[in-house]
């Protein structure tokens, strides 16, 4: 095929959408024979299946992309589990500048017509747009026509960029290039990790691992919002949208957050960076210097250079904007005049000292508020706080434990993973989101006067909580045992529950005493997880993690160390290498029995623990995602009865 002229005969081309289809075909369903009256594509983005078109054949898996043309007869076999497919029919047709139909010579008739195939390179966006015509598709109203054909017409321009780009099928980018890809196509939506890490079907730790782990050095978090902000400083600089307005374009409903966001990765408020860097349009074909000025560079570490280029189709842009006319504003210079009267009489003096009113309100202060140090300084809270918002599950049992009910808590929208004592004090809190990606906005709504959030997680929007109310910071996600310890003596200190937390504390100590007496102490043990990602791998905490470091302390020996890391991915042969005596596999609430996936892997079958009946099958939410004091009151029984 002609790339190049298919491509110039589609930049002359009119198109309609005749049908869009979604098919879920299980397996062992009859063949789909259609003959193709239109050209059509069709777009598989699970299972695998044998698509026949003429006399070609594909052996197709999830995301892969085949052209038919007019006339074709297209025959689909489900041959695995089962076969999710898009079929997309619609008409082509040359148009001159006039309107008209055009004829094609007779040797470039059948061009539009051609059939192809390719693997996309961004197999997630593509998705993501079909998935979006064929919701317009199924949406009548008024403008469904010029949605479908603008919606049509970006699928096609996917497809025409990588075939000019690369002819030959390619195989998928990974998932970080998917990923960057996404947000820079829907950086102006909302967006969290977890919709992320979603739409590319992996877990958000999974995610922000590779994102980590590559040329990127970052975490997709900050990597959106960095891209966010590079954005708002071109439409500072080359437009005169209002703030709010340049705060919805990049997906901010709050302008007062934007702002600070901008402060913080740019250096300037949004409205002195306009003053400074702003570049009034002198006329509707105006041009862009901005690559005249060093700091609107763009700030987002580079990865792939396919894709990410700002493209221009028939003479236009992807991104247009309304220019609109200032009238001259007169700049009026205000002089200030200091007022200094030296001939006001004094009053009369006494013997009663002065007290000023900067040290009335220090005492004041002093009185209201006590200063709080955590992980990212100091902190001023009230003697009293009332109105708790908590962005980590460990956190929120010591105050239900300490009998404080939190307004907000962040539940990743699961309340069920709190322990049932726990959910049903702090019944009637709000929602605010995950742990990963808390909604600032419904925090704000809830008029906070003290957050607690985690070190790990919440670093990043330190900054913005510490805005919306006093906020403490504490390692909760990587925090160790003694990590909790100091933590919760802390916590109860800003509820002013410290003689509470105490006693609490005390009490923990006994039982851990009680512990040691009845345990086995010269046991090796290893906590493990099936990976979410790796089928034959293993996530192993280290003694650096919670569970693992209070195990420790309750005087067993736990197998894996590690100074720096809380968790390790292994193989079933490294775990060979520790062998441990007693193993403690993690189960999620809905999850699968790896005990009963691993029965046939011979080098499972090897383990000590496995062998010996001491591999043990306990709750997630209880020796993992818990971390607090009040969580290892609740496993020590289960703790003395498998390490006796």
């Amino acid at each position: 095929m002609n790339i190049d002229r298919y491509i110039e005969l589609w930049n002359q081309a009119g198109v309609q959408v005749v049908d869009v289809q979604h098919h879920l075909l299980p397996y062992g369903h009859d063949s789909i024979i259609h003959e193709m009256t239109t050209s059509g594509l069709i777009y598989t983005v699970r299972g695998g299946g044998l698509i026949h078109v003429d006399y070609n054949r594909y052996r197709t898996d999830r995301y892969h992309l085949i052209h038919g043309g007019k006339g074709s007869l297209l025959q689909i076999d489900v041959i695995e589990d089962q076969l999710e497919y898009y079929l997309i029919l619609y008409r082509a047709h040359i148009l001159l500048s006039a309107g008209t139909t055009a004829r094609l010579l007779p040797d470039e008739s059948p061009l539009l017509e051609s059939q192809y195939d390719l693997k996309p390179i961004h197999p997630v966006l593509l998705q993501d747009k079909i998935s979006q015509l064929r919701q317009m598709w199924t949406s009548p109203h008024r403008l469904q026509e010029m949605q479908v054909r603008s919606i049509f017409l970006q699928i096609m321009m996917e497809i025409l960029e990588q075939l000019q780009s690369a002819p030959i099928s390619s195989e998928p980018t990974d998932l970080v290039a998917q990923a960057m890809s996404y947000i820079q196509e829907h950086y102006h939506l909302p967006m969290t990790i977890d919709s992320l890490a979603a739409k590319l079907e992996c877990s958000p730790r999974h995610l922000g691992r590779l994102f980590r782990n590559s040329e990127i050095g970052q975490s997709p978090s900050d990597y959106l919002v960095q891209f966010r902000m590079s954005k708002a400083r071109e439409l500072l600089v080359q437009t005169d949208l209002a703030l709010k307005d340049v705060a919805r374009s990049i997906g901010y409903e709050d302008v007062y957050h934007f702002s600070r966001m901008f402060k913080k990765y740019s250096g300037l408020s949004p409205i002195h960076y306009r003053n400074q860097y702003h570049q009034p349009p002198t006329g509707l074909n105006t041009t862009s210097a901005m690559s005249d000025i060093s700091i609107v560079e763009s700030l987002i570490p580079r990865y792939i250079d396919n894709g990410s280029q700002n493209k221009q189709v028939s003479g236009g842009s992807f991104m247009m904007y309304n220019w609109s006319r200032r009238s001259t504003v007169m700049m009026l210079l205000l002089s200030f005049s200091l007022l200094m009267s030296a001939c006001a009489s004094p009053s009369p003096s006494t013997n009663a000292p002065a007290v000023s009113s900067g040290s009335e309100q220090a005492t004041a202060d002093t009185a209201s508020s006590r200063t709080i140090n955590h992980d990212l300084g100091s902190t001023k809270v009230p003697v009293e706080p009332t109105r708790i918002v908590v962005l980590e599950q460990g956190f929120t049992q010591t105050l239900a434990a300490l009998e404080v009910k939190p307004v907000g808590v962040a539940d990743d929208n699961k309340p069920e993973r709190f322990p049932k004592d726990t959910l049903a004090y702090i019944e009637g809190y709000t929602s605010v989101g995950t742990r990963s990606e808390p909604n600032l906005e419904v925090i704000r709504t809830l008029k906070p006067d003290l957050i607690i959030a985690d070190t790990s997680r919440h670093s990043n929007v330190y900054d913005e909580l510490s805005a919306i109310a006093p906020t403490i910071v504490f390692k909760n996600d990587t925090a160790n045992y003694e990590d909790i310890l100091a933590s919760t003596q802390n916590i109860g200190e800003a509820l002013g529950k410290s003689e509470a937390t105490t006693a609490m504390l005390e009490e923990h100590q006994k039982r851990l005493n009680e512990l040691k007496q009845t345990i086995n102490p010269q046991q090796s043990v290893l906590i493990v997880a099936a990976d979410e990602d790796e089928t034959q791998s293993f996530q192993v905490r280290t003694d650096q993690a919670f569970h693992s470091s209070f195990l420790s302390a309750a005087g067993l020996n736990y197998a894996l160390k590690d100074e720096k890391e809380v968790n390790q991915l292994m193989t079933t042969e490294q775990l060979l290498t520790m062998d441990s005596d007693q193993m403690l596999i993690l189960i999620n609430e809905d999850g699968p029995s790896v005990l009963e996936g691993q029965k046939d892997n011979l080098l499972w079958n090897q383990l000590k623990a496995v062998q010996n009946g001491n591999a043990h099958e306990v709750e997630l939410a209880t020796w993992s995602r818990q971390r607090s004091i009040p969580a290892l009151n609740h496993i020590m029984d289960e703790a003395a009865a498998y390490f006796k």
